[in-house]
């Protein structure tokens, strides 16, 4: 009987990783959407699991800043002249 009970302690094991994984997962897909990052909220969906996944839906949108397009160069910036003084 001892066997029996190693077996089924070992699928819930295995259960519990794959729902901790899954919601790993689950992070990575949805940080995007409430504007965060999902290699990090992947991270913390491996050590924290459903905890994380509730964390991301629970707390406001984030701000993400992208440095690519932290400042768009304006196409009529070539239109303006800047006056120096000469010395």
């Amino acid at each position: 009987m001892p066997a029996d009970l190693a077996l089924v302690g070992t699928g819930f094991v295995a259960l519990g990783l794959f729902v901790w994984l899954f919601c790993a997962y689950l992070c990575y897909q949805t940080a995007p959407r409430f504007n965060r990052r999902p290699a990090t909220w992947a991270i913390l969906g491996v050590i924290f699991g459903p905890f994380a996944l509730f964390a991301l839906y629970v707390m406001p949108k984030g701000h993400v800043a992208h440095y690519a397009h932290a400042k768009k160069a304006d196409p009529r910036d070539d239109l303006y002249e800047v006056h120096r003084k000469k010395h």
